[in-house]
């Protein structure tokens, strides 16, 4: 069953419709119709649609933005638009700005319509697994270095705006390599997984957990109270990464050193804050690693601090 939300003013346009669709025997579509754009935004939020049959002249939203409010309200839906205008240029603009289709009113016949909105869902589809694929780490499901890079120029604006530190995690596993060189990649790519899902344990919801490639991983750690809210954070990592791992038939050991850096304290751009975690890193793995570092910013008269 394809369930549609039919967003439609015209009565006679909509029963039209649902007729039209009646006639497809190939698929059986379920139509909830609406006439306002307020009342499919509270359609999209109770149930859930497959595809959106939009009509760009409604009583509360009129040309091109109804297009862009129905996306914003739902990204993953697909949206035909289904138009009394046959507009080339409004099609293509429809198209630009989030509808899979465009489609004219009483143009063409029955199958028409079943299969636009077939090919819109599939397509829509596609577009979130192409999405998917470049914003999220294949072999862990994390967050991967581009949307990573993203997540945390939004963390950092909010850190100021809301005047709450952000803590930057730069982790590198301590003795990944002779896991890989004696057990196998296979093996390799199982702790690299399992790792994944301990990190996520050891942080919040709100908190993003990247991999940034290899055996290093990167944590935001937003809305914090203070900096020792951080520290926390960091002993229940080295504590649960230093914990064995049994995968499979095989059992592996490691660590983790973590270099850390907070926001605005250490108040540079993206790549600075990456520099600094890194080199904060570094000193924790020189020092034996399963253990974490602070970066202090030159003009602060403390020490690092680590476990």
């Amino acid at each position: 069953m394809i369930q549609i939300l039919l967003v439609e003013d015209n009565d006679i346009d909509a029963r039209l419709t649902q007729d039209i669709l009646s006639e497809w025997s190939l698929e059986e579509f379920s139509i909830t119709h609406v006439t306002r754009l307020s009342d499919a935004f509270r359609s999209l939020a109770r149930a859930r649609f497959d595809a959106v049959l939009l009509d760009l002249s409604l009583p509360d939203g009129y040309g091109l933005s109804t297009v862009r409010q129905m996306h914003a309200a739902n990204p993953t839906i697909a949206i035909i638009v289904f138009s009394g205008l046959n507009d080339q240029t409004l099609a293509l603009q429809a198209v630009r700005n989030g509808a899979q289709d465009y489609l004219v009113k009483g143009e063409g016949p029955s199958e028409i319509l079943a299969r636009s909105i077939r090919y819109a869902i599939e397509r829509k589809r596609a577009e979130e697994r192409l999405t998917y694929l470049a914003q999220y780490d294949q072999l862990t499901g994390l967050v991967n270095r581009t949307l990573f890079r993203d997540r945390l120029i939004q963390a950092m604006a909010r850190s100021k705006r809301l005047q709450q530190p952000l803590g930057l995690m730069l982790l590198d596993l301590d003795q990944f390599k002779p896991v890989n060189d004696t057990l196998g990649h296979n093996v390799g790519d199982q702790l690299l997984k399992v790792v994944a899902e301990r990190l996520h344990d050891c942080v919040r919801e709100v908190d993003t957990v990247a991999r940034m490639g290899g055996d290093e991983f990167t944590i935001i750690l937003e809305g914090l109270m203070c900096e020792e809210d951080i520290t926390l954070v960091a002993q229940r990592i080295t504590k649960s990464l230093a914990e064995p791992f049994q995968l499979g038939e095989h059992h592996a050991s490691i660590g983790v050193s973590i270099g850390i850096t907070v926001y605005p304290t250490d108040d540079h751009d993206v790549d600075e804050l990456l520099k600094h975690a890194d080199a904060a890193m570094y000193r924790a793995k020189q020092q034996g690693g399963s253990s974490f570092q602070f970066h202090i910013p030159n003009d602060s008269p403390s020490s690092s601090l680590s476990t």
